[in-house]
């Protein structure tokens, strides 16, 4: 067992944020006693993890495994809400994708809390901190020599068969390709290349490319709660693991993720008075934003029927390219495409949902966002089988503005939190999924090099009628209703400015900070782990600078 005083820094989640913020505070503060307290194992040198197209975690022994409550809005269905468990956390089961949003994300952000370093240009240095990116064609965009290897399939020699006729597909929807086919150098609005954060081919945890050799890990420990002082000022001092051990600390970091974070507050007295007092818990903050703000982006997946399967387009047919060995060093996908609304359709959804017009102010409209991220991948979705005959479009909904809570179901940690997400809540989220839904079926079916030439149809589920280009909201309704599902980026639960001031410090308790997705005050519209990481970076630094080391 660890020493239960003379801690400078408890951080109390050992995932994606713990393992960055610990290994660079060990670094900045080479004297200081950092002890990380992680409830899952440690995956470091599980051969499975790090082999190449390690893609299938999610369900399996590294996953918390939560389920939403039933969501009202998708026909009463729980929603399967992955969340690593594992020093690395959503590292370890994670698809990969290396996606940082677009500058307009940030600079929201920025704008809302009142402080640039959080804004686009002021998280720059931390996102490329994080890189090496795999060429040198924009090094005031992207890191040289940072901690993570970013691929892309032209780099690694993945040259599938339709990544031209897609390109031009989309083009004659136009849609323009991004410079460089970058995507994550402020503008994230067109066509570019997947990326994703393997080297070689094999996936890269947390804990490995952060080394925690001057760090003390507790894994397999769950936390209780953290110890507050309320006398004469809210303060923490350390932890209460779920066997009664308590350990002291300088100072405790929050990093359990937008699921567990808020959960973990509440447990500690620190969230809406009533939900406290229902599961007798004494009150030492009355907080009612813990555990509000929940957005998560919701991912919908079509099968698509090849007019010749014999031409080898997908994986699984015969085409001996797929066999070679730098197809197996990625997705199977070549292009990542972010599209927008039109404007007057979003500005009567909005008016809708407020119950006035938007002026030109509006968050929504201030600046130009991407709404939906469209993936081609050249294989299709469950249930229907890898043999050559299908490709697949993977959409995910990248700007919701449907919010949701997570809140607790007991005093006892080991109980899951209950997250009710909301998903397709709001007339924007709906108005977003059926132009998207009819651009996509455009691009497949339409009048496109795709449409014309290699596509037949949607192969749809059982009970639906295949997508047409003119489809009825109601249609594109059901089917978001039916088949949406999480894509695991859980955000904004203990949001800053409500729950955490700029510095990432709780509101009403000295020396507790939060280091994780719960703190974002905005859904990022992008893959969250990028910004994880530019996160955990950027708090390593003030908690360093405050301290003056």
């Amino acid at each position: 067992m660890v020493a239960s005083t003379g801690w400078d820094y408890i951080i109390v989640g050992g995932g994606l944020a713990g393992c960055v913020l610990a290994s660079r505070l060990s670094q900045y503060q080479p004297s200081a006693r950092i002890l990380v307290i992680e409830a899952g194992p440690d995956a470091s040198h599980d051969p499975d993890i790090l082999r190449f197209q390690s893609f299938e975690f999610v369900g399996g022994k590294f996953d918390w495994g939560y389920e939403s409550v039933p969501q009202k809005n998708l026909n009463g269905r729980q929603i399967s809400i992955p969340s690593g468990r594992a020093i690395g956390g959503g590292s370890v089961i994670n698809a990969c994708g290396w996606l940082r949003g677009a500058k307009a994300d940030y600079d929201s952000w920025a704008e809302i809390v009142n402080d640039q370093r959080w804004s686009y240009e002021g998280l720059l240095p931390y996102f490329k901190k994080t890189e090496t990116w795999y060429n040198s064609n924009n090094p005031e965009g992207h890191g040289q020599d940072g901690a993570l290897h970013i691929e892309s399939p032209l780099a690694k020699g993945r040259i599938y068969p339709l990544a031209d006729i897609i390109e031009e597909s989309w083009k004659a929807l136009g849609v323009q390709k991004l410079p460089d086919y970058d995507m994550n150098a402020g503008n994230n609005l067109g066509l570019a290349e997947l990326n994703e954060n393997r080297h070689e081919g094999s996936r890269q945890i947390a804990p490995l490319a952060y080394p925690l050799d001057r760090v003390t890990i507790l894994a397999n420990t769950l936390v209780d709660s953290i110890i507050i002082d309320k006398d004469p000022q809210a303060r923490a001092k350390g932890v209460r693991l779920a066997d009664g051990t308590e350990i002291q600390s300088k100072q405790v970091v929050v990093a359990t993720g937008s699921y567990r974070t808020p959960q973990l507050l509440m447990l500690s007295g620190i969230g809406p008075k009533e939900i406290l007092e229902q599961h007798g818990i004494e009150t030492k903050v009355d907080n009612p934003e813990v555990g509000k703000n929940f957005n998560d982006h919701n991912m919908l997946q079509l099968n698509w029927r090849l007019k010749d399967p014999s031409k080898g387009y997908a994986v699984g047919s015969t085409n001996p390219l797929f066999l070679k060995p730098e197809y197996a060093t990625g997705a199977p996908i070549s292009f990542l495409v972010n599209t927008e609304v039109p404007r007057d359709g979003l500005v009567a959804a909005i008016e809708k949902d407020e119950g006035k017009t938007p002026g030109p102010d509006h968050y929504l409209l201030k600046r130009r966002f991407a709404f939906m991220e469209n993936m081609i991948c050249y294989v299709p979705f469950p249930p229907l089988p890898i043999d050559g005959t299908h490709i697949s479009t993977a959409m995910m909904a990248t700007k919701p503005t449907s919010r949701g809570t997570v809140t607790i179901a007991s005093k006892n940690p080991a109980d899951p939190p209950v997250l009710d997400p909301n998903y397709f809540a709001t007339e924007v989220d709906k108005y977003v999924w059926r132009e998207s839904l009819r651009t996509t079926t455009s691009l497949m079916i339409g009048d496109t090099p795709l449409g014309r030439e290699i596509i037949a149809g949607e192969t749809p589920l059982p009970g639906f009628e295949p997508l047409t280009t003119n489809a009825s909201d109601e249609h594109l309704d059901n089917i978001v209703k039916s088949r949406a599902v999480s894509t695991f980026h859980g955000s904004s639960t203990c949001s800053m400015g409500k729950v955490v001031d700029t510095d990432l410090r709780v509101k009403g308790v000295e020396n507790l900070r939060i280091v994780d997705a719960s703190v974002f005050p905005i859904c990022i519209g992008a893959h969250i782990q990028a910004a994880v990481y530019a996160l955990a970076e950027r708090a390593a630094v003030i908690i360093s600078d405050e301290d003056g080391k």
